[in-house]
């Protein structure tokens, strides 16, 4: 660390770089809006196209109301476009982003805070759509060879691990550095090989370092435009001819990882015709590490949407929950969304790889243990789908007994769980609406049949989701959502929790998520019938048959003292904790793996 001054002390300024394609379609705008509203001193836009031609043919660039044209014409580099921008600016420290970059509004302060006297650029982490990563920075797999994407194709969660780890250059044009370092980029029309040249030469001239910045959810939007056969580019390279880089073994050993033998390049091209790879490979602590049995590395594969598509699914959630718990008993985990199931460039490192089946199904790993936890839509599933994996749960105990004597495959139940550090007991928390009757869900497109009994038994109701507009009675629906840090305070505060089951689920004995968070939380909750249902939550949970029994049940509340209510949703919590059903995933993963492999 250092005890210099913030770099963004004294302002930033952003150098907005855009193809220009994308400029005509007005691609640059949201970029410009996320850099001002980050507090942007200027935001100075520098249109280029990637070829060596002229670009007088190309219509002016114009200054905006919240941006100032770098040039009036386009440049014919990015390199070029970047050039142009330099003389103008005027604050401490610059970012420079190309415009196919989408940068949160909070990742600009988060990039230059990690400036300091070693290091001199800040490279962030960059992802793809399917939120696996396009360049953790980049690294130098061989002298006068074009540099390397480090952790491409890799989940986020590794480049999570690599936060300010010095690393070679960059090779995404994302990075942060102060004004007075910028170095003058350098002309070719291969534009990774140009942001390389001018993170290491930024680096170098001031003997610092480029370090890795994880800022979440920084997406690359559209293809990087570049050509690589290039003199240009192989020019640029060789001052590199005696260089030689060990970040990729540094950083990939911070992940226990060891380097593996990168893709060669056609011998005798004057710039390589295929973009270098290095693969990450299994170190020697860790293979031991994994032979003991003491740490593998999971995949959670998920039907979710990446990124902020799949945040309120409860899957994403329900993943997360585990990821954290199985982390807590010393296991590596990653979650995989729908788009990453397969990864190429990084599936060879997992260990297992545990589906949590819902509405896909998902390809099983190559490699790794296939492991099924089976937790909504059981009648999707297909005895073949069955067949193809290694290890099976269901959360429905029912539908386990009754499907593993049909196909005569194990089935083990595993009922679904809740994290009791979030859903627990506390101090009911009052509320101005004075909750009564409380409902959190969608509509599902069907007027669920708990909210219509709960209607036509004349309960003082509040519903929060999508879809109920037009459906309630006025005043019942609050809000389409609710934050899952605030559910467990909403479950308190309400008299009652209602719940309901998909047809399939409450026949096979999927209990639904909501009864283990609603319980936990010291809730008392009334839920369609499902079987074992009674027995499990200690008079947490009854079931209603009719609008009869329902109005019956929410007149008549809760029994229990808060103090009986706060021991039991404790216990509640304990019993059916994340913690828990992951010490069973492990177990019998651990037991698998030790009879596949053998003794010893």
């Amino acid at each position: 660390m250092t005890d210099e001054p913030r770099a963004g002390a004294d302002g930033f300024d952003v150098v907005l770089t855009v193809a220009e394609s994308a400029y005509r379609d007005g691609a640059h705008r949201s970029a410009v809006a996320a850099a001002r509203e980050a507090g942007a001193t200027a935001v100075l836009v520098s249109v280029y196209d990637v070829h060596a031609g002229p670009t007088s043919s190309y219509r002016p660039v114009e200054d905006g109301d919240d941006h100032v044209a770098a040039r009036p014409t386009v440049a014919a580099t990015w390199g070029g476009a970047v050039a142009a921008a330099r003389p103008l600016l005027t604050s401490a420290a610059v970012v420079v982003q190309d415009a196919s970059i989408a940068v949160p509004v909070d990742a600009y302060a988060r990039l230059l805070a990690a400036l300091g006297r070693e290091a001199r650029v800040a490279l962030a982490v960059v992802r793809t759509g399917d939120d696996l990563v396009a360049s953790a920075g980049a690294v130098l797999p061989r002298a006068t060879a074009p540099v390397a994407s480090l952790l491409r194709g890799h989940p986020a969660e590794d480049a999570a691990a690599l936060a300010g780890v010095a690393v070679f250059a960059g090779d995404e044009p994302c990075f942060a550095t102060r004004t007075a370092d910028l170095a003058l980029p350098v002309r070719t029309v291969d534009t990774r090989t140009a942001v390389a040249r001018l993170t290491r030469d930024t680096a170098d001239a001031v003997r610092g370092d480029c370090v890795v910045v994880p800022l979440g959810r920084v997406y690359r939007t559209a293809v990087l435009r570049e050509r690589r056969y290039d003199t240009d580019a192989a020019d640029a390279l060789t001052t590199w001819r005696d260089r030689v880089d060990d970040s990729a073994a540094v950083a990939l050993g911070r992940l226990g990882f060891a380097v593996g033998v990168p893709a060669a390049d056609q011998v005798g091209a004057p710039v390589a015709l295929r973009e270098p790879l290095v693969r990450a490979e299994r170190g020697p602590e860790r293979l031991a590490l994994r032979d003991r049995g003491e740490r593998l590395r999971w995949s959670i594969r998920i039907a979710a949407h990446p990124g902020p598509r799949g945040d309120d699914w409860g899957d994403t959630f329900f993943a997360r929950d585990l990821a954290e718990a199985l982390r807590t008993l010393g296991q590596e985990v990653v979650v995989d969304h729908r788009e990453s199931h397969v990864r190429p460039f990084s599936e060879h490192l997992d260990d297992v790889a545990l589906t949590l089946r819902g509405l896909d199904d998902i390809p099983v790993h190559p490699a790794a243990t296939n492991v099924l936890w089976v937790i909504s839509h059981p009648d999707l599933l297909t005895p073949a789908e069955l067949a193809r994996y290694d290890i099976r749960f269901a959360a429905g105990p029912v539908w386990a007994s009754r499907t593993a004597e049909t196909t005569g495959l194990p089935i083990a139940p595993l009922l679904q769980a809740t994290d009791p550090a979030r859903f627990h007991p506390g101090d009911a928390d009052p509320t101005p609406t004075g909750l009564d009757t409380v409902f959190v869900g969608k509509t599902r497109n069907v007027f669920r049949p708990v909210v219509r009994d709960a209607v036509d038994a004349g309960a003082d109701l509040a519903v929060w989701g999508e879809g109920w507009e037009g459906l309630l009675p006025d005043g019942v629906h609050r809000g389409v959502f609710v934050p899952n840090h605030e559910l467990p305070a909403l479950y308190r505060s309400a008299r009652v929790v209602l719940n309901d089951h998909w047809d399939d689920m409450a026949r096979d004995g999927f209990l639904s998520n909501r009864l283990f968070d609603a319980a936990a939380s010291g809730a008392l909750v009334v839920t369609d019938p499902v079987p074992g249902v009674d027995e499990l939550f200690h008079g947490a949970v009854r079931t209603y048959d009719s609008v009869a029994t329902l109005r019956e049940l929410i007149r008549s509340g809760e029994s229990a003292t808060a103090a009986e209510r706060a021991a039991r949703g404790t216990r509640i919590g304990a019993e059916h904790s994340f913690r828990r059903r992951a010490e069973v995933l492990l177990d019998v993963v651990r037991r698998h793996r030790g009879a596949v492999d053998g003794p010893g």
